[in-house]
């Protein structure tokens, strides 16, 4: 007999067990009943993801692609407005999270392709420079 005590959604409740078999001598047994044991889990792998940037250079030498799926929150720039290398071009949200996508390269704003509350995905063109 063995006394155990149990707790089921926060009531204790004490009980006595009387212990027919033990696992251990079923499994040496070879009687097939029990619990095999549980091998070690593999070793865990580790990889270096590559580093991500914000500016990201996609659509020609004359655009600025989203890295990202998301909505746009805020829009910095303007056409026809200067900027800045690395100077803040939108505020995207995405799976709960706020990302700001820097200009790669200072220059003319020629057009600007998205407004606050647009959805864009991966690779969607969201300023081009002027030539």
């Amino acid at each position: 007999m063995k006394k155990l005590r149990i707790t089921v959604q926060g009531k204790v409740y004490d009980v006595t067990v009387e212990v027919l078999e033990d696992d251990e001598a079923i499994q040496s047994e070879g009687l097939g009943f029990g619990t095999p044991p549980i091998p070690p889990p593999p070793a865990p792998v580790t990889q270096t993801a590559p580093p991500v940037s914000n500016v990201v250079k996609r659509g020609g030498p004359n655009s600025l692609a989203s890295p990202i799926a998301g909505s746009i929150l805020k829009v910095f720039v303007s056409e026809g407005s200067e900027i800045e290398e690395k100077a803040p071009v939108v505020l995207m949200e995405a799976m709960k999270m706020e990302t700001y996508i820097y200009a790669p390269k200072s220059g003319k704003i020629a057009s600007v392709k998205v407004k606050k509350g647009d959805t864009v995905q991966a690779g969607d063109t969201l300023i081009e420079y002027a030539s």
